[in-house]
């Protein structure tokens, strides 16, 4: 059963939703965190929950909002303009070192350039970067409202499509974007059935 709308509160997030941030982008990212932070779950989610309380770019607290049904955190969202997309990664670069020291964070940066696809988000389009919702809160709407509250922040940064990725393997979280209107543009494969992905992406009116 979906929840009602009024149930559903969304608000910005802080540095002491570091927990749950780290919960909803290693669960967002699955496979793919496992390959660029090599790691275990339990020591990815420490490194994101760190990152996110020192507000590290695009895994900082400035480009999230929390999701909460009767008071209680259900799930987030990491969003932000295309056009800032590049900034908020280099926003989060200096963090990386005193997080994960220098060997783990050079071999960090030198995964993510060498991932397959082109570009994340074009500078027109607005981003969904990560998008969560806890297991025991799925299948209630939260994941929608999460959706239709980054269309609203696109188009009130005058932007008219939103865009996002994800795995091919992620088939649950892919038949929700399409059944919200994202098409794919473009099909990004590698032998990493986990660094394979479709690019997504929604036209607004």
């Amino acid at each position: 059963m979906i929840a009602p709308v009024s149930r559903i509160h969304i608000r910005p997030a802080h540095a002491d939703d570091a927990a749950l941030a780290a919960k909803v982008m290693y669960m967002s990212m699955g496979g793919l965190a496992d390959y660029l932070f090599d790691g275990d779950a339990r020591a990815i989610e420490s490194i994101l929950a760190k990152l996110f309380a020192r507000n590290a770019g695009r895994f900082g607290f400035d480009v999230a909002v929390v999701a909460e049904s009767d008071v209680q955190p259900v799930g987030m969202l990491f969003s932000c303009p295309g056009a800032k997309l590049s900034q908020f990664n280099l926003d989060a670069l200096p963090h990386f070192f005193p997080v994960m020291g220098i060997k783990h964070t050079l071999k960090f940066i030198w995964r993510s350039v060498t991932l397959p696809g082109g570009p994340e988000a074009e500078k027109d389009e607005y981003y969904v970067s990560n998008l969560g919702i806890l297991p025991e809160s799925q299948g209630h709407g939260f994941g929608r409202a999460l959706l239709e509250y980054a269309e609203q922040a696109s188009l009130a940064n005058h932007l008219h499509k939103c865009s996002l990725l994800v795995g091919l393997h992620n088939k649950n979280a892919f038949h929700l974007y399409q059944r919200t209107g994202y098409q794919v543009v473009e099909t990004a494969h590698s032998p990493n059935e986990h660094l394979a992905y479709y690019r997504m992406v929604k036209q607004l009116n």
